[in-house]
């Protein structure tokens, strides 16, 4: 089996990123890979995604470097891990991180390859992500997309590319759970409490609600983040401290989709959303923002939930509001079989990864 080592920014994070490449990871490592994780930042003693024991987790401990300092060092380390691990495969998570990788492995003949977790259109304002990207186009082997939307605006807004575009979704690797017959009437979403996620925007939806739905029903926001103060202060000053809890990060996350009687995506942008998989493995009606990427692949309008023009709060209440109302037809989203889950069994996810990284 070929050496591969999967280099992260922070290998302690907890996120969608950081779940799903556990995940692969640790599948890859269950069918005898030689797996290695290398992160730039964080304490492997603190990983909150755990890994398969066979799986080799090493940080290079850049915290305190600063500038060019910090990229020499990193480019000389990562070199000396590759060397020293003889790694037949290198993949690059986040595309931003291309920056750090396609220079350590120049001539190194190292098959390279990128794996975007958001979309090639979504640069956060930051000029070195819009600029890795370009680096990857053209020194990388392969680009793993989520969506096959992606691949088109990766083919668009190249300069030049080398790479080859490969679309691999996140998995479903949770099997389908036995319907809730009794859910609570909770609303919940689930992520890193940031400006990508729209949490705000899902609280302002919250208040254009009818009292009388708001006073019925309970929202429920499970994630920590940057932007968990300021969530907590939009909350009070609308005073909907009793109708909109914010649970924090938890481990038992799943208990949450399993008594949920909605599933709420607001998020700004995404890749190819982690949750709204879980969410649909516990058969809960979705409504969610029709952002770049994800969504448009995952919910099939009005069958197994509702998909809501991007950043349009007003309908994203309304569309709330419609299910809150209609016990019907939550139950029928709840037992619609959806034929898009089968293109996403673990299985079959794996078996592409498989071609690509050998």
């Amino acid at each position: 089996m070929p050496n591969i080592v999967f280099f992260i920014y922070n290998i302690s994070a907890v996120g969608g990123t950081e779940r799903v490449a556990s995940v692969i990871i640790n599948e890859l490592a269950k069918r005898n890979y030689n797996v290695h994780v290398l992160g730039l930042y964080a304490d492997p003693d603190k990983i909150f995604f755990p890994f398969e024991p066979n799986v080799k987790v090493t940080s290079l401990h850049i915290e305190e470097l600063k500038g060019v300092r910090k990229i020499l060092y990193s480019q000389h380390k990562i070199r000396q891990f590759v060397n020293n691990n003889h790694i037949d495969t290198f993949v690059t998570v986040e595309s931003i991180m291309a920056t750090y990788s396609v220079p350590s492995l120049a001539f190194t003949g190292i098959r390279h390859v990128v794996w975007e977790h958001f979309n090639f259109k979504v640069s956060l304002g930051i000029a070195a992500r819009s600029f890795a990207r370009q680096l990857a186009l053209c020194f990388a082997d392969n680009i793993v997309t989520l969506t096959a939307r992606d691949i088109q605006f990766w083919k668009h807004g190249a300069w030049y590319r080398r790479a080859e575009l490969v679309h691999i979704p996140n998995p479903m690797f949770l099997e389908e759970q036995k319907v809730n017959e009794n859910p609570s009437k909770t609303v919940i979403s689930v992520g890193r409490i940031t400006f990508q996620k729209g949490f705000d925007l899902l609280v302002d939806a919250w208040a254009l609600l009818p009292t009388e739905l708001r006073n019925e029903w309970k929202l429920l926001i499970i994630g920590d983040g940057e932007e968990k103060p300021l969530l907590e202060k939009k909350i009070n000053e609308l005073g909907m401290m009793d109708s909109v809890k914010l649970v924090g990060a938890t481990k038992a996350v799943f208990d949450y989709f399993e008594q949920a009687s909605v599933y709420c995506l607001s998020s700004r942008f995404e890749g190819l959303p982690m949750v709204l998989l879980e969410a649909l493995a516990f058969h809960l009606p979705i409504v969610a923002f029709d952002c770049d990427t994800g969504p448009e692949e995952l919910i099939e309008q009005g069958q197994n939930g509702i998909l809501v023009e991007a950043g349009n709060v007003s309908k994203l209440s309304q569309s709330l509001a419609t299910l809150m109302r209609d016990d019907a037809l939550r139950r029928r989203m709840r037992n619609h079989k959806s034929q898009k889950l089968h293109t996403l069994e673990l299985g079959g996810i794996m078996e592409q990864w498989s071609r690509v990284l050998t």
